[in-house]
């Protein structure tokens, strides 16, 4: 069997307990990182909105922010971005036209937010972290942007984004919006009831993962893969293994080769072998 190379960790409601980085979280990736192993977050969140202690090279090495629209190391300029043009963007918001939907536009450090069309609120189920957390994440005032309207914005010349987060009119018409957005054939679409993420064709977390192992020479047998939610599914085709946290969605559940009460107990015994309060082996 093939030594762990890599571990990398979904955020919202799997290396977060309820927004927050626990002890015991910063203890495992410090372990990782002392026995040479590469740690990477592949987070919905655009690079704003990560927590700046994961920003340090003593616990990450790499960053995949925006559902894989932009891969960075902790330290220096992003190896590469994949954005949505203005032109893109426009076509998005038309045919969101048809389901009433309002956008974030998240682009570097920024979620940009129109005044005369805000995004909806969504109640929440409380079932996971990034549900019960979701107006907050995309919301979070130390980096959002209010503009008059999408017009103005679409109209600047430098006018992109990495990923929109939509809200359509009816909750229920969000997986409906999805298809729709699919089928244009110019966008991937993620999400769930509460909102659609969308990101150029072809990005997604799995999709930067396969790139940035590949740049590093990591074979796919060893990366370990942790998740919650739909978004993170993609991981799942580019790492040896994937766990799910047991507040998972459905769907991550089904596609887990592991479920895991703790994400960093189960890291430490998957990558190193060890107990996480002990460090012996098990």
């Amino acid at each position: 069997m093939i030594p762990v190379q890599m571990a990398v960790f979904d955020l919202d409601g799997t290396l977060l307990e309820h927004g927050a980085l626990t002890r015991e979280a910063v203890h495992m990736l410090r372990a990782l990182r002392q026995r040479g192993l590469l740690t990477v977050i592949a987070t919905g969140r655009h690079r704003g909105t990560v927590p700046l202690r994961l920003k340090s090279a003593r616990l990450i090495d790499y960053l995949i922010c925006s559902n894989g629209a932009v891969v960075t190391p902790t330290k220096g300029a992003p190896l590469w971005e994949k954005t949505l043009s203005g032109a893109e963007l426009k076509a998005l918001m038309e045919l969101g036209k048809g389901f009433d939907c309002r956008y974030a536009v998240s682009i570097g450090k920024w979620t940009y937010l129109s005044k005369q069309e805000p995004l909806r609120r969504r109640r929440t189920d409380g079932g996971s972290d990034t549900k019960k957390y979701f107006w907050r994440y995309y919301m979070y005032p130390l980096h959002s942007r209010i503009l008059p309207s999408w017009t103005d914005y679409l109209a600047r010349p430098d006018a992109r984004a990495e990923k929109v987060v939509c809200t359509p009119g009816d909750p229920e018409a969000e997986l409906a919006f999805r298809s729709a957005v699919a089928a244009d054939g110019r966008f991937t679409a993620t999400g769930s009831n509460q909102a659609a993420e969308i990101t150029a064709k072809g990005i997604s977390k799995g999709s930067a993962l396969a790139s940035l192992a590949q740049r590093l020479k990591v074979p796919k047998e060893a990366v370990t893969a942790f998740g919650n939610d739909d978004n993170d599914l993609s991981l799942k085709a580019y790492a040896g293994r994937f766990v799910a946290a047991k507040n998972s969605s459905p769907a991550a559940l089904a596609a887990a080769d592991q479920v895991a009460d703790s994400i960093p107990a189960t890291a430490l015994q998957l990558c190193l072998g060890t107990d996480k309060k002990e460090g012996k082996p098990w």
